[in-house]
């Protein structure tokens, strides 16, 4: 895989896992994200629908209550009278009348059976620990404290602290029998300092019973007539609903006659029934955000506009009390605005459910975080060093406002803590590790190829980052090096006339382009380019295992000519065809005086011999020949033996193969030509004129082109006619 794809990868995967751990442990994509995203959208307006009525200060001192909450049953009846000449419809209790009141229950229960839309809160009651260690609701737990379970016999042994059970307290029985339905409200105990993010759509452990906002939502669509058309029960909405949650069946399907609207709110219903039981609150705003009335007001017949709202009644102070029970801190709360009533977040709940809309994720944040880390890892491996942080920087500044778009649209709740906060950081540090760590290893190729091919600059170079030795002077060292390596030498074909056609410059121009290209594939494969003289370089491999260097210098070659292939294909100003030829053996890699100036390079019988051998390439018509000792046997490799060549200049004929491709690239058209040609080769070389003449036309004539095998089939049928007196399989070359 491609090292910059792989680093991509890594940096995603690590920064996934850190990420995914410590949001794991800490939260911090709830706790520090979520809340985070409330107040960058600030408050946005609730449902007209919803209205709060607050038993709030200015009430408490209009009735002269002092804070006694047990004496609000006294002014509950007049209150429900108001709301209902108003045309009030829905009337929701968010109190609880759990024990009997003589006194007021009969015009209490009076009012609300003649009002004939008011739903009342059940107490949910939960136990923790041991047998006294009750929490829920402050009346709920402080006047029904009998045990969960029995023991058996006389012990008095405490519970098991592991014990957690539920209950439901329901209203005392005639307030139960007057109202419309009723249903539990749980949210969690002040005393433990919880943030407020998410309602319970369903208590699955209260035997699949729907809370009231849930209640109050399918009343007020049945008050509206948003449910016509759809199947509805005969039984409460509160029985209903628990049996649908327990079969979670789905309802008939809408004919064909059903209008689209009905068909999404009948895909509503069957989401909100058989779906997860709690959601996260889509909060509007800090305390206050809804339409607050003071009962007072209300009470007095000062308020109006109040037909067809749902009409919230709960505790709710206008100024923030740390003293009073049933006010709960949200993503808005601050010591500014104080702590949101637990009435609020009853109308935020039935809000949500009724624009159908609470906060959701899209996708599992896993998802989201594995694709930020590979975006910021592709940018980071692309775009080094500082480059690439501030692209990073740029991307996380599109994504966080994409999030903050997103969620203030629709309520979608992507990710920000963890990749932000988190991944981001992560990432930028990997990249600077390994930024540092290619560094090190580019000055260490250098400092190599700097003691191999310059070494009276040694003393001059930094032995380490950060030191410099200018005082050090040149000591006597030899200035040439005997090795054993492998040689690459390429021309280009033509150079000649394409020069004649352009001005200096523009060969100027032309052949910087052009060795760019030529070298990126050498030093890709820890080759050392030796020289560079007109149209020609040289480069070499030593110092390195056999095998290893032979790989790479052929994978460097075939490298090479396709990105001239692309050059020319992209220069306008000439195209510059290339010859390429390898061979290995001993060299001289040392320093040449010339007058005043001075020259390293390679030097030596191998060098000579693999620039000849890419001359062979104009003769066969190919682009990369080898030596047959240098590419016989590398892995992975395909090549095709073109021959024995006496080479101008040398007595002992040479094998020669041509570098065909790599083999995981190789088609079966080039492997059925490699076959055919040997056959003819073998024909050539045993001196078999006729035999080799036809097994080469034959190839052609199938294949159209193939530059062996025309050079073999030229020859062929020349020696038809003028064989050679003395024939060894050797083709002798008259010039270079």
């Amino acid at each position: 895989m491609n090292q910059p794809y792989l680093r991509a990868i890594i940096i995603a995967l690590i920064s996934f896992l850190l990420g995914s751990g410590i949001d794991a442990l800490t939260n911090i994509e709830t706790s520090l994200g979520l809340d985070t995203l409330f107040k960058i959208r600030g408050t946005r307006p609730p449902p007209a629908e919803a209205v709060i009525v607050a038993m709030d200060e200015v009430s408490e001192t209009r009735f002269n209550l002092r804070q006694d909450f047990t004496l609000w049953r006294g002014f509950h009846a007049k209150l429900i009278q108001e709301l209902h000449r108003q045309g009030a419809a829905l009337i929701v209790f968010d109190l609880q009348f759990i024990a009997a009141d003589p006194e007021h229950d009969p015009a209490f229960s009076e009012a609300i059976r003649q009002a004939g839309n008011v739903l009342v809160t059940d107490c949910v009651q939960k136990l923790r620990r041991g047998v006294e260690d009750f929490y829920g609701r402050s009346a709920c737990s402080k006047n029904n404290l009998q045990p969960f379970v029995q023991l058996e016999g006389q012990q008095k042994q405490p519970l098991s602290e592991q014990l957690i059970a539920m209950r439901k307290i329901e209203p005392a029985a005639t307030i139960k029998a007057a109202a419309l339905d009723h249903a539990p409200f749980f949210l969690t105990d002040d005393a433990e300092n919880a943030i407020v993010r998410e309602g319970w759509i369903f208590l699955d452990a209260l035997a699949e019973a729907p809370t009231l906002p849930v209640l109050t939502w399918l009343y007020y669509l049945q008050h509206s007539g948003q449910l016509h058309g759809i199947n509805q029960p005969n039984s409460l909405f509160s029985t209903w609903l628990t049996n649908k949650r327990r079969q979670c069946l789905l309802p008939v399907k809408p004919t064909l006659t059903a209008s689209a609207k009905e068909i999404d709110l009948q895909q509503r219903l069957d989401n909100i029934i058989c779906l997860q039981d709690t959601r996260y609150l889509d909060f509007y705003g800090p305390p206050h955000t809804f339409r607050m009335e003071s009962y007072s007001d209300v009470y007095d017949g000062k308020v109006s506009n109040l037909k067809d709202k749902v009409v919230f009644v709960g505790m709710s102070n206008r100024q923030f009390a740390p003293t009073k029970p049933d006010f709960f801190q949200t993503p808005y709360t601050d010591t500014h605005s104080g702590r949101m009533a637990g009435v609020e977040i009853m109308a935020t709940q039935f809000a949500n459910l009724l624009e159908g809309r609470f906060v959701t994720s899209p996708y599992p944040p896993a998802l989201w975080y594995v694709l930020f880390g590979l975006w910021i890892g592709w940018l980071l491996t692309q775009f080094p060093g500082l480059l690439g942080i501030a692209a990073s920087l740029l991307l996380g500044g599109v994504y966080a406002g994409l999030t903050v778009w997103y969620f203030k649209r629709s309520g979608a709740w992507l990710p920000v803590a963890v990749p932000l906060l988190i991944q981001l950081p992560c990432a930028w540090l990997m990249s600077l590790v390994w930024s540092r760590r290619d560094l090190l290893k580019e000055r260490k190729r250098i400092l190599m190829f700097v003691r191999q091919i310059f070494p009276q600059w040694i003393h001059f170079v930094a032995t380490s980052p950060g030191q410099w030795y200018p005082e050090k002077s040149a000591k006597a060292l030899a200035f040439e090096r005997d090795v054993n390596g492998l040689c690459l030498a390429t021309d280009i074909e033509g150079y000649t006339t394409v020069a004649a056609q352009h001005t200096p410059h523009e060969m100027w121009e032309l052949l910087n382009e052009y060795y760019q290209v030529l070298s990126h594939p050498v030093t890709k494969h820890q080759g050392i380019i030796a020289d560079v003289t007109g149209d020609a370089m040289m480069a070499v491999w030593i110092d390195g295992a056999v095998a290893t260097q032979r790989l790479a210098a052929c994978l460097a070659a075939l490298e090479m000519a396709l990105a001239v292939e692309r050059f020319n294909d992209a220069t306008r100003v000439g195209r510059l065809p290339t010859r390429i030829g390898l061979h290995e053996g001993a060299m001289t890699l040392g320093k040449i005086n010339a007058g005043e100036g001075s020259h390293y390079r390679a030097i030596g019988d191998t060098v000579n011999t693999a620039s000849r051998i890419q001359g062979v390439n104009k003769y066969l018509g190919t682009q990369i020949l080898a030596s047959a000792s240098f590419a016989a046997n590398v892995n992975n490799i395909i090549s095709r033996p073109v021959g024995l060549f006496r080479l101008v200049g040398r007595e002992e004929p040479l094998a020669l193969l041509e570098i065909v491709a790599i083999k995981s690239n190789m088609s079966d058209t080039q492997i059925k030509l490699g076959q055919q040609f040997a056959k003819g080769l073998m024909a050539f070389q045993q001196g078999q004129w006729t035999a080799a003449a036809n097994s080469f036309q034959a190839l052609l004539d199938t294949y159209n082109t193939d530059g062996p095998s025309q050079f073999y089939l030229n020859l062929a049928l020349a020696y038809q006619k003028n064989p050679p007196a003395y024939w060894e399989g050797i083709v002798t070359l008259g010039e270079k």
